[in-house]
């Protein structure tokens, strides 16, 4: 995009430390910084850049980074079977969605998340996983339906606690990876640091799937239950496209599985 936005013949993306941004080559040649520790290089034999050129290409990828930073906008999940996985956050116009999710899941499944043996969920907690108080909900969704979604809710102490399911017909194809991958920046945006995840005894889903959104598990001393999720990094999922589905073989979890 930026070689058409500039009628550039060639741009490479490369290291900040070999842009050489002095080296313009009688205004053939521009260096754009782009992110951490990058920039692109721009060539354009037949005509020096000119400077209205030059301000559009950085007004561009302003605007580029500027959606890379829009936590809160969808995010496109790249899938090398090519279906349409889309991240947005919930709204109340959800509901029916999220309650047909709920019926497509198992018993077992719903035991996980729920902790207990319901199978039907009441109409009035469907608004409350949608708009939960003091929390967030993230829905994975293809086509109309939702396959899966996550909440991520604000404790008094400091902390927030997230939880995901995930349909079984789409479970271990990365959803639950990529839906904690996203609730972890947006917890970080928002300035919350240290998150939790309780679980059933035994049932180490969650914990993997932590592992696969590249968080370091801890367990709680007090509790072996609630697990305490810590962000080596920050998972690249910000933007309107991510690569956190790879092959199937990554498997998605719920507060137990999904």
């Amino acid at each position: 995009m930026l070689r058409m936005v500039l009628s550039a013949d060639l741009v490479t993306l490369v290291p900040v430390s070999e842009a050489n941004p002095g080296r313009t080559e009688g205004g053939h040649r521009a260096v754009f910084p782009f992110g951490d520790g990058q920039a692109f290089v721009a060539r354009r034999r037949w005509v020096a850049f000119a400077e209205p050129e030059l301000a559009q290409a950085t007004a561009f990828l302003e605007l580029l980074a500027a959606a890379e930073q829009n936590l809160a906008g969808p995010v496109l999940l790249d899938r090398p079977d090519g279906a349409a996985v889309v991240l947005r956050l919930g709204t109340p116009r959800d509901v029916d969605a999220i309650g047909a999710v709920h019926l497509r899941c198992s018993a077992k499944t719903l035991f996980n998340r729920y902790h207990t043996g319901m199978r039907t969920v009441p109409r009035k907690w469907l608004h409350r996983l949608l708009m939960p108080p003091r929390g967030t909900s993230l829905l994975a969704v293809c086509g109309r339906d939702v396959i899966g979604f996550g909440q991520l809710i604000s404790q008094l102490d400091g902390t927030s606690e997230v939880s995901l399911l995930v349909e079984d017909a789409w479970q271990r194809q990365g959803i639950g990876t990529a839906l904690l991958a996203r609730l972890v920046a947006l917890a970080e945006a928002g300035g919350t640091t240290e998150l939790t995840a309780v679980r059933l005894p035994g049932n180490d889903a969650m914990a993997r799937t932590a592992v696969r959104a590249g968080l370091r598990v801890e367990t709680s001393p007090d509790d072996s239950t609630v697990l305490r999720l810590v962000a080596d990094r920050t998972p690249r999922v910000s933007g309107s496209r991510t690569s956190l589905c790879p092959a199937p073989r990554a498997a998605p979890a719920s507060s137990g599985r999904g």
